[in-house]
Formats: C-alpha cells, sequence, structure tokens
C-alpha cells in the first residue's frame, strides 16, 4: 500500500498544530518558567515529527520511505500544522489580545530610538502594517515553514528505508 503524503500529512499537522499553538500560548507571557517551557515543547515537536515520519514510513509505505518523500511528509506536516497555528495567533492577536501588536510596535519604536536610530517616514507605516493581527499571523506561516525545512532535513535522514536490492 503506497500513501498518500497529503491525506497522512494533515493528521500529522493536527498534531503539530496543537503543539506550536501551546508553544506559541506559552511564549506569550515571557516569563521564565514558561521561557523553559517552550524549549520543552520544541523539544517534543521535534521528538512528534519523527514519531510521525516514522509511522508514515511503517502503516502507510510498507516500511519504506525514501529521503524525498519522508521529506515531502515532514514539510507537508509543518505546513498544515503552520496554517492551524496562524489561526490561532490570529483568533489571539484579534480577540483575546489585541492590545498585544500595539505594545509590540511601542516596544520597537522605543527600541530604535534607543538605539539612536531615527525611524524614517516608511519604517513607521511598514511596521505598522506588519503588526496586524492578520499580517502577522501569516507571517509565522513562513517561520514555520522554514523550521519544518530544517527539522525534515535531519529527521528525514533517520527516517528513510530502502528496500534491498535482495527484496522483492
Amino acid at each position: 500500500m503506497q500513501g498518500n503524503i497529503f491525506t497522512s500529512a494533515m493528521r500529522g499537522g493536527l498534531a503539530l498544530g496543537v503543539l506550536f499553538s501551546v508553544n506559541f500560548l506559552l511564549s506569550v507571557p515571557q516569563n521564565t518558567i514558561t521561557g523553559l517551557l517552550t524549549y520543552a515543547v520544541m523539544a517534543v515537536i521535534v521528538a512528534a515529527t519523527y514519531r510521525l515520519a516514522a509511522r508514515f514510513r511503517d502503516q502507510e509505505c510498507d516500511g519504506y520511505i525514501g529521503y524525498g518523500k519522508a521529506f515531502a511528509f515532514i514539510l507537508a506536516s509543518f505546513f498544515y500544522a503552520a496554517l492551524i497555528s496562524s489561526l490561532v495567533k490570529f483568533i489571539y492577536f484579534q480577540f483575546i489580545n489585541p492590545d498585544y501588536l500595539g505594545n509590540l510596535y511601542n516596544q520597537s519604536m522605543l527600541t530604535l530610538e534607543k538605539m539612536g536610530l531615527s525611524a524614517a517616514d516608511g519604517v513607521e507605516e511598514s511596521l505598522e502594517a506588519l503588526l496586524q493581527p492578520a499580517s502577522f499571523a501569516l507571517q509565522y506561516i513562513w517561520v514555520n515553514l522554514l523550521a519544518g525545512c530544517f527539522v525534515g532535513l535531519i529527521t528525514a535522514a533517520f527516517i528513510k528505508k530502502e528496500k534491498s536490492i535482495f527484496e522483492s
């Protein structure tokens, strides 16, 4: 049975999306304990990625998978997880804590002033546009996909298992 990458990646992406969302919600308070917990969740994400890819290999691909297919599965899983996580971020920024991005904008402007850099007219408008709930949440899709590339490049090497030339 040859596995369908996208169906399995959607299921795996759901689990990873929950972990991404938990990681985001733990990172919001910015204190030492939750900061340490975010590192623990990152380790769980890597372990879960390995387990999901190994299960895909064993159950959907008859125990054999190439590096490219393993990488594609991991990247697709991270893509679906990124969509779920971005939706959670949008809901958080738009409805739960709408002042969060405004405070982030103010902190950024204060940092620019402390560094002695004058914010050009375009910088303020650009920063303000980037710190809107929808655009900020959508930016994280790219961040998560980049993380998926990094994790996928390494994890796929451990997951790949080619058929021996002596097996039929």
